[in-house]
C-alpha cells in the first residue's frame, strides 16, 4: 500500500510539472521566406515571439529594405491550410519602432522591439494552436502600397508553439531497448537457445530496420510538414547521427587536420537566421540549391535533406559523415568486445559449473576465428543501411580528401563483405539442392556455416534463404538515391516510390520468413515504407496540390508510424520477456545411417528434412512434438528383439543381443545437437515422417 501511494503521488507530481511546463503558451518564428521574387526585402536575421497571455510581440530584425513609401501589411494566418486569421496592419500605427512610416531604402536593424496586438485578433486563434505538437501554421504577409493598393512584395514565415513529437527521452528508451535485445539475442545464440534466439533476433531486426527506414526517408530533400519532419528526426540515432560535444570536437579536428574547412552554420546561427526547409505553399523553392539565400541580397540560409537533419541535432554539416562513421565503429567495438569477453568467460565458467548448456556454449566458443567472422557479418549487416547513405553522400559533399577516402573504402568493404556472404549462402543452398533436393541439409546442419552466415538467413524459410540478396540490393539502391539526388528532390521522390514498391512486391510474393505472423509484420513494414515514399512524392509539390493535402499527410505519416512502432515495441518486449523467462530442455537422437535418403531423393518424402530447418530455429515445440523419442518404447522394442535372439554356432553364447537403430548409447540433447557430420534429425516412436531403418539380413 505504501508503494502504491508513492507511485500515485509521483504520477500526480509529474503531471503537475508537465502542466506547469506546458502552461506558458507562445508562438515563435526564426526565419522569413519570400513568396515573390522581386527582391524588395533582404533578410540577414529575423526572430519574432508572440505571447498570447500578454498579447505582446517581441521582434528582432536585421536586413535591407529596397522600397520607399507608406506600406500596409495584409497578414494571413494559415493553420493546416485553413485561413484562421486575416487582418491588415498599418505600419504607421507601430510607434515603438522608428523608420517604418514611411519606409525608405536603407539597412534596417531592430535589436528588440515589443508591441501589443489587439485582443480580438488573439481571440480568433484556437487553443489548439498553442498545444498541438509540431503545428503546421504559416503566417503570410503581403506588402501593399497605402496609396495605390499595389502589391509590393510577399514574405511568409512558419511559426512554432514549442511542442514537438521529437522527444529525446523516447529516443533514448528505444535505443536502450534495441541494444538490450541485440545483446540478449547474441547471448542466447551462444548459449544454445535456438528458439528464443531466432524469434528475438527477427523481431529486433524488424524493429531496428523500420526505425532506420523512417530515419533514411527523413533525409530526403523534400520539404516536410513539421510533424513528419520531427517524427523522422527522432530516429536519426539509428543511423549514427547523435550529438556529443567531445565527438564534434574530434570530427572538427580530423576535418581540419586532413585539409577540410569546417562549416560555421551553427556558430553563426545567432547572427543569421536558418530556415529548415519544410513544405512550401507556393512551390517557389524547388529551384533553390541545397544551401542558398532565401531572400535576395540576404544572408539567411535554407538547409534541407541530410544537412537539415544535422542542423536540427546541433551538428555542423561538415561533421555529419564523421559523426556517423565514428558512431558505427564505437557500436561495433562494444558488440565485438562483449562477445569476445563472453566467449572467453564461458569456458572458464563451464569448468566450475556442471551444466550441459554451459558445456555446449563453451564448445561453441572454442572456434574463435569462426565466431569472429560471424560477429563481423552481424555488425556489417546492422550498419550497412546507414553507411550506404552517408558514405555515398560524402562523395558528393566532399568535406575533406581523407573523409572521401574513408567513405569510399567503407562502402566498398561493407558491400563486398555482404555480397560475398550472400553468394556463399546461395552457393551452399544450390549445392545442397543438388545433393539432397533441399537446402536444409547444408545450411542448417553445418555448425560452421551457421556460425558464419546463419545470422543472415536463419530468419527465412530454407527455400527462401537467398532473400538476403534483395535486402542488400534494396539498402544499396535506396542509399544511392538519397545520397546522390539531394539537389533534385523531385527525381529523388519518384525513384524512392519505385524502389519501395519493388521491395513490397518481392516481400509480398515470396513471403520469405518462417511463419505467417513474421511475414505479416514484414509486409506491413514494407507497405508503410511504400506509403511514406508516396507521401514524399506529394511533399515534393510535383502535383501542385493544395496546402491542406500536404498538412494532413504529415499528420497521417506520424499516426501510422507511431502506431506500428508501438505494436512492434510491444511485440519485441514479449519476445524479450520470453527470452529471460522461458527455458528449453529437449532430448535428441541421432538419425541412423540412411545414406539412401540423400542419394535417392525420389525414395523419401519432400518434407523429411524440414524438421532440421525448424529445429535449428526452434519452430517445433520441443516438448509436445511428435518427433520426440519415447525412450521407454525404444527400450522395450530392443528387449523384444533380445528375447527372440538365439546365438548361432559362429557366435559366442555370452555375447549380448544386438541393438538395432542405436548408434549412440545415450540420448542426445538439444544443447549439443549440431555437429559437422550427418544431419541430426529427431526420431519418433513410430518413425513417422522419415524412412524406417532397414531390417537385419
Amino acid at each position: 500500500m505504501k508503494l502504491a501511494s508513492w507511485l500515485i503521488g509521483g504520477i500526480l507530481s509529474a503531471c503537475h510539472l508537465i502542466q506547469l511546463a506546458w502552461a506558458e503558451h507562445l508562438l515563435e518564428a526564426t526565419s522569413l521566406v519570400p513568396c515573390s521574387d522581386n527582391g524588395v526585402i533582404g533578410i540577414d536575421y529575423f526572430s519574432v515571439v508572440f505571447t498570447p497571455s500578454t498579447s505582446s510581440v517581441t521582434l528582432s530584425f536585421d536586413g535591407t529594405i529596397n522600397y520607399s513609401g507608406y506600406v500596409l501589411f495584409d497578414v494571413e494566418v494559415l493553420v493546416y491550410g485553413y485561413s484562421a486569421v486575416n487582418t491588415t496592419i498599418d505600419l504607421c500605427t507601430i510607434t515603438t519602432v522608428s523608420g517604418l512610416c514611411p519606409l525608405s531604402i536603407k539597412n534596417l536593424e531592430i535589436e528588440t522591439a515589443t508591441f501589443s496586438m489587439s485582443k480580438d485578433l488573439v481571440s480568433n486563434l484556437p487553443n489548439i494552436t498553442y498545444t498541438f505538437p509540431d503545428i503546421d501554421a504559416l503566417v503570410r504577409v503581403n506588402m501593399v502600397s497605402n496609396g495605390t493598393s499595389e502589391q509590393i512584395s510577399c514574405i511568409e514565415t512558419r511559426i512554432s508553439n514549442g511542442k514537438t513529437v521529437n522527444q529525446g527521452a523516447v529516443a533514448w528508451v528505444l535505443a536502450i531497448i534495441t541494444g538490450v535485445c541485440i545483446v540478449t539475442s547474441v547471448f542466447l545464440s551462444i548459449s544454445g537457445h535456438s528458439a528464443n534466439t531466432t524469434d528475438l533476433n527477427f523481431r529486433t531486426l524488424l524493429f531496428l530496420s523500420f526505425m532506420q527506414s523512417q530515419a533514411i526517408l527523413g533525409m530526403a530533400a523534400v520539404e516536410f510538414p513539421p510533424m513528419a519532419q520531427s517524427w523522422t528526426q527522432m530516429f536519426q540515432w539509428t543511423v549514427g547521427i547523435v550529438h556529443a560535444e567531445f565527438l564534434q570536437n574530434i570530427c572538427t579536428w580530423f576535418l581540419r587536420a586532413t585539409g577540410g574547412t569546417a562549416s560555421t552554420l551553427l556558430s553563426e546561427s545567432g547572427k543569421e537566421s536558418v530556415y529548415l526547409a519544410k513544405r512550401s505553399t507556393e512551390g517557389l523553392h524547388r529551384l533553390l540549391p541545397r544551401i542558398t539565400d532565401t531572400t535576395v541580397n540576404g544572408t539567411e540560409k535554407t538547409v534541407r535533406g541530410i544537412e537539415r537533419v544535422g542542423y536540427r541535432i546541433n551538428i555542423e554539416t561538415t561533421n555529419i559523415f564523421m559523426t556517423s562513421y565514428i558512431f558505427f565503429y564505437f557500436a561495433a567495438f562494444c558488440l565485438i568486445v562483449f562477445i569476445l569477453l563472453l566467449s572467453l568467460g564461458l569456458p572458464a565458467l563451464a569448468k566450475k559449473v556442471n551444466s550441459a548448456k554451459l558445456d555446449r556454449a563453451a564448445g561453441a566458443c572454442t572456434e574463435r576465428i569462426t565466431l569472429m567472422r560471424g560477429i563481423i557479418y552481424r555488425v556489417v549487416s546492422l550498419g550497412y543501411p546507414q553507411m550506404s547513405v552517408l558514405c555515398l553522400w560524402e562523395i558528393v559533399h566532399r568535406d575533406s580528401p581523407a573523409e572521401i577516402v574513408c567513405g569510399i573504402s567503407m562502402w566498398l568493404a561493407m558491400t563486398g563483405v555482404l555480397s560475398f556472404a550472400g553468394l556463399k549462402v546461395f552457393q551452399r543452398g544450390k549445392a545442397s539442392r543438388f545433393l539432397g533436393g533441399s537446402p536444409d541439409y547444408t545450411l542448417y546442419s553445418d555448425p560452421i556455416c551457421m556460425t558464419k552466415w546463419g545470422f543472415l538467413y536463419i530468419n527465412y524459410r530454407a527455400q527462401a534463404s537467398w532473400f538476403m540478396i534483395p535486402l542488400i540490393a534494396h539498402a544499396a539502391i535506396r542509399g544511392m538515391v538519397v545520397a546522390f539526388s539531394q539537389p533534385n528532390w523531385e527525381a529523388q521522390s519518384i525513384v524512392l516510390v519505385v524502389v519501395e514498391a519493388g521491395m513490397l512486391a518481392v516481400t509480398a510474393v515470396v513471403r520469405p520468413y518462417m511463419n505467417k505472423k513474421a511475414n505479416g509484420f514484414a509486409i506491413t513494414a514494407c507497405a508503410l515504407n511504400f506509403l511514406n515514399a508516396i507521401f514524399l512524392l506529394v511533399f515534393s509539390n510535383i502535383f501542385n496540390q493544395s496546402v491542406m493535402v500536404g498538412a494532413i499527410m504529415g499528420v497521417v505519416w506520424f499516426l501510422f508510424g507511431a502506431t506500428f512502432t508501438l505494436v512492434l515495441l510491444v511485440w519485441l518486449l514479449i519476445a524479450l520477456y520470453r527470452a529471460f523467462a522461458v527455458t528449453e530442455s529437449v532430448n535428441y537422437k541421432r538419425l541412423s545411417d540412411n545414406l539412401s535418403t540423400f542419394q535417392q531423393p525420389e525414395n523419401r518424402m519432400e518434407t523429411e528434412l524440414m524438421p532440421l530447418e525448424k529445429f535449428s530455429r526452434g519452430d517445433i515445440s520441443p516438448v509436445s512434438s511428435r518427433w520426440r523419442i519415447d525412450e521407454s518404447e525404444h527400450a522395450r522394442s530392443n528387449e523384444v528383439l533380445g528375447a527372440h535372439w538365439q546365438p548361432s554356432k559362429s557366435q559366442r553364447a555370452d555375447e549380448a543381443p544386438p541393438v538395432f537403430n542405436e548408434r549412440s548409447p545415450t540420448p542426445r540433447s538439444l544443447d549439443n545437437f549440431m555437429e559437422p557430420t550427418l544431419p541430426l534429425i529427431p526420431g519418433s516412436p513410430d518413425n513417422r515422417g522419415r524412412r524406417s531403418p532397414r531390417p537385419p539380413d
